[in-house]
């Protein structure tokens, strides 16, 4: 594991994000799509900063697959952000 995600997996928004939302291993674009409509306003902003940080984890990883997978796991969560609705 990288020093970014280690750094983050210790960080008080990553703490915080395990109390308000348990994001799964997307395995398809479709999971990513379903799950993130259904989210609240405060599982949704979580969402965002999880996929950030995770984003940024992906970009300084040295070992490829690794990279890939962090990367992969990030624009499914960018996608499950991108289904949710605003409730009124």
């Amino acid at each position: 594991m990288n020093t970014a995600i280690k750094e983050f997996h210790k960080s008080a928004v990553y703490v915080e994000a395990l109390t308000i939302l348990i994001i799964p291993i997307f395995l398809s674009t479709e999971h990513a799509l379903e799950w993130g409509s259904n989210l609240n306003a405060k599982q949704h902003f979580t969402l965002i900063t999880v996929q950030s940080a995770l984003s940024d984890a992906a970009r300084v990883e040295s070992n490829s697959q690794r990279k890939l997978d962090l990367a992969m796991q990030s624009q499914l969560m960018r996608e499950a952000a991108q289904a949710f609705v605003v409730q009124s």
